[in-house]
């Protein structure tokens, strides 16, 4: 394939995990987890290729699998090969079924009630349709909901408890980022782990015979009714049927009474080939041989002898790694400079509050902060104390618009349409995602801002709620003071942002963050 690959090349190659970053013919490659695991030979084979033939370091992802970027087109095949040695293979972007997210079962994690491996062990048999929609689903073992699955997938089940060998499950449908977020609907309650593969399979019979292009499962609800949609989901439910079993090979079948989940922080989600093998290494001596992909880019090794932290925490200082004990959550990115789609360098920002964080001594495991270089949020930046996203505002240059409406199909919230021989955009609708700058051929869209748009007050679990805009299209230095405003505010009053917000109101936090360096106005 030459550098001038078409549209449609490129979208057939995300289909498959193969997705095209900046820079002439370079790629990231997305590889499957099994249940969101790897075993340390699998680590260590993706440290290998990043040496080999990316830039040494890969991208724990809020899909709970790894990114390897970089990739030059030559060397995708033989990258493929290489996975294919340890039983691994792509996961999909685009239009098409996703890996399967899930957290720890209650063999392993103390808060779970439910055996959710043993769930997503049975829906993993949808992760072969080949429908062309967007599909995810996840399961989490308990109602904190790790995972955020009330969010990040079409169908997630909330684990309530088990009786008799009978797990069950709450069910929400429509959860979403992106332009258009949303929550997911209570589908159903208490549904028996038995009856949860059918709904499933309900829900693609729905999205194949009734679904349109594009369509997610919130856009199901909102053209045919949240009630529509919950009669056609939960019926036949009891019907037995044929569905194979995929096993995880990479999960714990038991652990120590006195083990853990040793957490590390990895900023942005970023881990260098040396800090994968010494992750790896760590996970053989002291765990079980298997790390987890957390929804937040932290690696996590399971089944941890707590009488071993002092001597981990000693190996991973030689790699430049800690534990995840002292500071925020980790702080989680997207792609953010090097994707297509990225206005912004999320990265660079992100890692400067990290800083900021370290240096005002911050000590709240609470307090969630992550970014996204566009509207499209990969960096889940919807549901933290504070999530950045970049944004640019188009407008339309008269002088050189010819009417082409190339620009028009490519606004995904459909906020732009002819009048008369001129493209015009809807500004109320517009999400400022920068796709009608980037498609058209003209010049005639063009920048009229661009920058980091703040968001605070998210959270996830059972309250599970979206941060509100508090500013628009700051620079770097502009979002950072606002950011640092906000660490100290948080210091004070030892809480997280959704806290203060409930106890002051969103418009008194809004204005305490009012900096005298900070001389536009701040607007929702």
């Amino acid at each position: 394939m030459n550098g001038r690959k078409s549209k449609e090349n490129i979208e057939t190659l995300r289909k498959s995990g193969i997705v095209k970053l900046k820079g002439e013919n370079m790629f990231s490659i997305w590889v499957k987890t099994a249940c969101c695991n790897l075993n340390s030979t699998q680590l260590r084979k993706l440290a290998d290729i990043t040496d080999k033939y990316a830039r040494s370091f890969l991208l724990f992802s809020s899909r709970q699998i790894p990114i390897i970027p970089h990739i030059h087109w030559d060397d995708v095949e033989d990258v493929k090969m290489e996975l294919s040695h340890v039983e691994l293979e792509l996961d999909r972007c685009g239009p098409r079924v996703r890996n399967i997210n899930v957290c720890y079962d209650d063999k392993v994690c103390h808060e779970a009630v439910t055996n959710s491996i043993a769930l997503a062990e049975r829906l993993e048999f949808f992760f072969r349709d080949t429908v062309l929609h967007k599909i995810k689903v996840g399961v989490a073992g308990c109602k904190k909901d790790c995972i955020i699955s009330r969010v990040l997938n079409d169908i997630s089940f909330i684990g309530l408890g088990t009786n008799e060998s009978t797990a069950y499950y709450d069910v929400y449908v429509g959860g979403r980022l992106g332009l258009k977020p949303s929550i997911g609907v209570k589908m159903a309650e208490y549904l028996p782990d038995d009856q949860a593969v059918q709904f499933v399979k309900n829900y693609f019979d729905l999205i194949k015979s009734e679904g349109k292009p594009g369509d997610r499962s919130a856009d199901l609800i909102k053209r045919l009714g949240k009630e529509d949609v919950r009669q056609k989901l939960n019926r036949n439910l009891q019907t037995e049927s044929a569905f194979t079993v995929i096993n995880c090979k990479n999960k714990i079948t038991e652990t120590e009474p006195d083990a853990t989940i040793l957490k590390i922080r990895a900023t942005c989600g970023e881990v260098t080939s040396p800090q994968l093998r010494k992750i790896a290494d760590i996970a053989e001596q002291y765990g079980k041989g298997i790390i987890h992909f957390g929804v937040r880019g932290s690696p996590e090794i399971p089944g941890v002898d707590k009488k071993s932290l002092w001597k981990i925490k000693k190996e991973l200082a030689e790699v430049d790694l800690r534990t995840l004990d002292q500071g925020i959550d980790n702080i989680q990115a997207c792609f953010g400079e090097y994707c297509t789609e990225s206005v912004v360098n999320n990265q660079s920002l992100l890692k400067k509050i990290d800083g900021k964080i370290a240096a005002l001594n911050l000590n709240n495991r609470n307090i969630k902060i992550s970014g996204s270089g566009c509207p499209n949020s990969c960096g889940i930046s919807h549901i933290n104390d504070l999530g950045f996203l970049g944004e640019v505002k188009p407008r339309i240059d008269d002088k050189n618009c010819i009417g082409c409406e190339i620009c028009v199909p490519v606004c995904k919230v459909a906020a732009m349409e002819m009048n008369g021989s001129l493209v015009t955009i809807d500004d109320d609708m517009c999400k400022h995602c920068g796709q009608c700058i980037s498609i058209c051929p003209f010049d005639a869209i063009i920048e009229e801002q661009k920058g980091f748009t703040i968001l605070a007050g998210g959270k996830e679990g059972e309250d599970t709620r979206f941060g509100k805009v508090i500013a628009e299209f700051l620079s770097e230095e502009e979002a950072l003071s606002i950011t640092e405003k906000c660490l100290i505010i948080m210091k004070e009053k030892n809480t997280n942002v959704s806290e203060i917000i409930d106890q002051e109101g969103f418009e008194h936090f809004k204005n305490s963050l009012t900096l005298d360096s900070y001389s536009r106005e701040l607007t929702i």
